[in-house]
């Protein structure tokens, strides 16, 4: 259906005001919830009360067109109907973009698709509201084939992006807010990344692991430590081709990468590939200024390489 839960509405709203956007895409409008609350209280209340003094772009995204009256119409700049799998990467830069209740109806690979690139998109934040864990089954209903609940969601996965939680009750069911702030320093974008990465690894769960290294790779190209821990993720998972595909193309780009270069020694050398293995410690050791440890590691597996 077009609307949602109202648990959240009073705690989201103070987020939207405390950001203070001057534009809003509100992607899977509905109803008009987010659009007349955020004119209401980011111009009317600020006394621009008729609709020629309104300053706020307010933009909607919704899949379902018989969702949308004249009300909505009236209330936001714009709404464009369609599928924001297939929108998402040409909308425009906006300060704030509000996501609720949308992701959960998508496979887990689109959603995740979505979310990366609606955050690129966010200059400010992205908000994310959404059902989370088990018991949210949720069929098609009003005639609309995206009501269908087709993935479920943890808080982990919004580790990902640094963000402000708040999880309310909802009689046994929780319900997830996520504010994933922008304008974060490189350790903070990093910090995130990892933090999940690591949570899923923890459980065993390799494969969760090295997919939000590979996005995070995609927001922080080129990062050193997430390239050698996907390398890892990899080699657990019996992908040691693909390892050392990544790690090649890293060290074309980045050639003193010395890390790179003994991680993919040892994926070599467990593909008995010794020679190439034998090339990459070599180019560790003619270093003079290598850390001691990476050349004390470098010896070991040199010499664990000459003895086979």
């Amino acid at each position: 259906m077009p609307v949602s839960t109202s648990v959240h509405i009073s705690h989201c709203l103070q987020l939207i005001m405390s950001i203070r956007p001057k534009s809003i895409l509100d992607v899977g409008c509905g109803f008009g919830l987010w659009g007349f609350l955020c004119r209401e209280y980011l111009d009317v209340m600020e006394e621009r009360v008729w609709p020629d003094k309104w300053t706020m772009r307010i933009d909607g995204i919704e899949y379902f067109e018989p969702y949308i009256m004249d009300h909505q119409r009236y209330l936001y700049d714009s709404i464009q109907i369609g599928d924001i799998r297939d929108l998402a990467s040409a909308v425009d830069k906006y300060d704030l973009i509000i996501t609720g209740d949308v992701i959960e109806h998508m496979d887990k690979p689109d959603a995740e698709d979505v979310l990366d690139t609606l955050y690129t998109k966010a200059q400010k934040a992205m908000l994310v509201n959404i059902p989370i864990g088990t018991g949210w089954d949720h069929p098609i209903s009003h005639g609309n084939p995206a009501e269908l609940h087709r993935s479920e969601w943890s808080t982990e996965d919004f580790t990902f992006f640094p963000n402000m939680e708040r999880m309310f009750d909802i009689g046994p069911l929780k319900y997830g807010v996520f504010l994933c702030l922008k304008n974060l320093t490189e350790d903070q974008e990093w910090s995130g990344i990892h933090d999940a990465a690591i949570s899923a690894e923890g459980r065993g769960d390799f494969a969760a692991s090295s997919r939000f290294l590979e996005r995070g790779l995609k927001r922080i190209p080129g990062d050193e430590s997430t390239i050698i821990r996907l390398a890892v993720a990899y080699t657990n998972q019996d992908r040691t081709e693909e390892a050392v595909t990544l790690l090649t193309e890293a060290l074309q780009s980045n050639p003193s990468f010395w890390h790179g270069h003994y991680i993919l020694a040892t994926a070599l050398k467990a593909l008995s590939r010794t020679d190439e293995s034998l090339t990459h410690v070599s180019k560790i050791l003619d270093q003079p200024d290598i850390d001691d440890a990476m050349r004390v590691r470098a010896l070991a597996l040199r010499e664990e390489l000459v003895a086979k």
